[in-house]
């Protein structure tokens, strides 16, 4: 069964590594807001680990392809 735990702590890593790839492409939240067409303001709330319900495929495909990785990329645990 998966919990809310499970997927809190699969958020808690997909939120850093947004951060993490970002800032590895030099970009800025609204730099990559606007490479995907989403707002700044929830780029801020996926980083900040504010927003999870709303995080569709199409929104995980804009992240994964503005930031040169995989979406499996994105869920990934990296030390």
């Amino acid at each position: 069964m998966v919990t809310n735990k499970d997927i809190s702590k699969q958020y808690s890593i997909f939120s850093s590594n947004i951060k993490y790839y970002r800032k590895q492409l030099h970009y800025t939240q609204e730099i990559l807001a606007e490479k995907t067409d989403l707002s700044i303001s929830y780029i801020k709330q996926i980083e900040s680990r504010a927003e999870y319900t709303n995080v569709t495929f199409t929104t995980l495909s804009k992240l994964a392809m503005a930031l040169n990785v995989t979406i499996k990329d994105l869920f990934i645990e990296r030390k």
